[in-house]
C-alpha cells in the first residue's frame, strides 16, 4: 500500500508476507484477503521532516463500492508524536479504537526510536543529527520511489527512443545543433551530446499524451499528477539538478526555433 503524497517509510517491522501494507490502497474487499496479521504499524516521515505513525486494520465492516457490496475494509489512522518524539498514551492514543493496535503502536515506536534516534552525551535527542538523518531518509525514500516509477514506465518509454532519435537527427537537429549541446554545457551539464539527445527524447516521450490535462500516459494508464511525472523524469535522468538543467536548456533553445518555423509556414 502506497504512502500518502509527500510521505516516506522510515521504519516498518518485518511482518509476514502478505501483510496489511501489501493490500491495494482502495481498501474495500468482497472477500477477506489473506494476510498474516490483521493489523500493522509503521513510521513515516515527510519532506518537512515531520514524523508520524500509521496503522492499518483489516476489519469486517460492510460498505458499498458503487453497486458492489464489500464486507471487508482496510482502515487506517495516524498517531503524531510530540515535538520530543514521545507518545502520550492518554492523549495521542485516545482515538485508536483497539487495544492490540495501541500496544503495537507503542512497540513499533520504541523499536524505531531505540535504533534510529541519535542521542547526545546527556541522553537527550541530538536534534541537529536527527534532522540530518531524517533528511537523508527522505532523500532515500525519493530515490526508491523514482526508481520504482522508472521500472513501471520504462516499457512504454525506452522502445520508442531509437526511432524518435533517428527522426530528430534527420530533421530538427540541423536547426539546433549549434545551440543545444553548448547551452547544456554552459549550464553545467556533463553528459555527452549523444546522452543529452537521448534524455531530451525521454522527456519528449514522457510528456507525450492525447489528454495532457487528464495526465493520460501513452500506454493508456494515468499519472497521479504533475508531481509523479516529475519524480519519474528525475529518476530517468539521475538527479533533480540534471532534470532542471535539461528543462531550462530546452526552454532556451526551442522558442526561437518554434518562431522560425511559424514564420516559414506563414510565408
Amino acid at each position: 500500500m502506497n504512502t500518502a503524497k509527500g510521505w516516506f517509510v522510515l521504519y516498518q517491522p518485518q511482518y509476514g508476507v502478505p501483510c496489511v501494507f501489501d493490500l491495494h490502497h482502495g481498501g474495500l474487499f468482497q472477500t477477506r484477503p489473506h494476510v498474516t496479521k490483521e493489523f500493522g504499524v509503521r513510521v513515516l516521515v515527510n519532506e518537512d521532516l515531520r514524523v508520524r505513525l500509521q496503522y492499518l486494520h483489516l476489519m469486517e465492516e460492510a460498505e458499498n463500492q458503487g453497486n458492489i457490496f464489500c464486507p471487508h475494509i482496510l482502515k487506517d489512522g495516524f498517531v503524531d508524536p510530540a515535538e520530543d518524539l514521545t507518545i502520550d498514551e492518554s492523549d495521542s492514543l485516545a482515538a485508536v479504537p483497539v487495544d492490540m493496535i495501541r500496544h503495537e503502536i507503542l512497540k513499533v515506536w520504541k523499536e524505531w526510536f531505540t535504533n534510529y534516534v541519535p542521542l547526545d552525551e546527556k541522553g537527550k535527542i541530538d536534534m541537529g543529527a536527527l534532522k540530518k538523518k531524517l533528511a537523508e531518509s527522505v532523500n532515500e525514500g525519493k530515490k526508491r520511489m523514482r526508481e520504482s516509477l522508472v521500472r513501471k514506465n520504462g516499457g512504454w518509454i525506452y522502445p520508442f527512443l531509437p526511432r524518435m532519435i533517428f527522426d530528430f537527427h534527420h530533421g530538427l537537429y540541423h536547426r539546433m545543433s549549434d545551440r543545444l549541446y553548448p547551452e547544456y554545457r554552459a549550464r553545467g551539464g556533463e553528459d555527452t551530446e549523444k546522452g543529452l539527445i537521448k534524455k531530451v527524447h525521454i522527456f519528449d516521450r514522457l510528456c507525450e499524451s492525447e489528454d495532457p490535462d487528464g495526465f493520460l500516459k501513452p500506454d493508456g494508464t494515468r499519472w497521479k499528477g504533475k508531481e509523479e511525472m516529475w519524480h519519474c523524469w528525475v529518476g530517468l535522468v539521475g538527479s533533480e539538478a540534471e532534470a532542471d538543467r535539461i528543462c531550462s536548456t530546452l526552454e532556451t533553445v526551442l522558442p526561437p526555433i518554434s518562431e522560425a518555423l511559424s514564420k516559414e509556414l506563414e510565408s
